[in-house]
C-alpha cells in the first residue's frame, strides 16, 4: 500500500493572469519555465488548470514558497507585460476549483 509520504504531497496555487492581451496555457508555462530554470523550482510544477485568466499550479509541498516567488517574478509573457497574482493556496485542487472557477471575483480580497 502506498502512503502520502511515498507518493509525495502537493500544494495547489491559484493565480490570476494580469495582462492586456490574450495568453495561452503554453505561454504561461513557458514564462514559468524561463523564470524557474535557475531556481530550486526548476520544472517541478504542472499547470493543472488554465481557464480565462485563472490558473492553478501544482507543486511539491516543499516548493510552494519558491513557486510563489517564481510566479511573482514573471513580468513578461511572449514579449508583452504580464504579471501573475497569487490568489490562494490549498492542499486540494477541488477546493481551489470550487472557489476560483465558479466565481473568481470572490477571491479579489485575497489578491490584495
Amino acid at each position: 500500500m502506498t502512503g502520502k509520504v511515498e507518493r509525495g504531497k502537493w500544494r495547489y496555487i491559484a493565480f490570476r493572469v494580469n495582462t492586456g492581451r490574450q495568453v495561452t496555457r503554453r505561454d504561461i508555462v513557458g514564462a514559468l519555465l524561463e523564470k524557474g530554470k535557475t531556481t530550486p523550482l526548476g520544472d517541478s510544477f504542472r499547470l493543472t488548470v488554465f481557464e480565462r485568466d485563472i490558473g492553478i499550479l501544482k507543486v511539491p509541498h516543499t516548493m510552494k514558497d519558491e513557486a510563489i516567488k517564481v510566479m511573482g517574478s514573471v513580468d513578461t509573457v511572449r514579449g508583452g507585460r504580464c504579471t501573475l497574482t497569487t490568489l490562494k493556496t490549498s492542499g486540494t485542487i477541488r477546493k481551489l476549483k470550487d472557489e476560483c472557477l465558479k466565481d473568481p471575483r470572490t477571491l479579489a480580497d485575497h489578491a490584495r
